[in-house]
């Protein structure tokens, strides 16, 4: 059983370092190195194609967070008689977050359909989408020693 835990949390990873990884290169790499230095209309195109390859993405990287994330739970209290008050403190915290995360993504699907202006980002409300991220980066370490 432990084979199945073991390959469950690996995809839960990996997925999470390739949606925040490439949140990541947006936010601190495409985005300012190509603001400003081509035609809005070029840029415009360019933002539109990236937008809707990273929502592909990043709609199957969060249906398989959310699945293994729900089984990590069922494998993390397997055995264990109770879960101790600070473990399941930041898990709904945790959960809170991945809400807020998937809240935007939502709200960068109904987005994608209106044409980037100048200066925009590749992919709107990135910053805050990396931010809150990384918080549940964080929140993911501590579950996973507050145990």
């Amino acid at each position: 059983m432990r084979v199945l835990a073991s390959i469950n949390h690996w995809l839960h990873l990996v997925s999470v370092v390739i949606w925040i990884g490439g949140l990541a290169f947006i936010v601190m790499t495409l985005t300012p190195a190509l603001r400003g230095k081509f035609p809005q209309e070029s840029t415009k195109v360019f933002f539109q194609d990236i937008r809707r390859r990273y929502f592909r993405m990043s709609g199957i990287f969060l249906a398989l967070i959310l699945i293994t994330g729900g089984v990590n739970v069922h494998f993390a209290l397997e055995g264990a008689e109770k879960a101790s008050k600070l473990w399941v403190i930041v898990l709904g915290l945790k959960l809170a977050l991945v809400t807020a995360f998937g809240s935007i993504y939502l709200l960068n699907v109904l987005y994608k359909s209106n044409p980037p202006e100048t200066g925009e980002q590749a992919v709107p409300y990135a910053n805050i989408s990396l931010v809150l991220g990384l918080f549940i980066i964080l929140c993911a370490a501590f579950l996973r020693y507050a145990h």
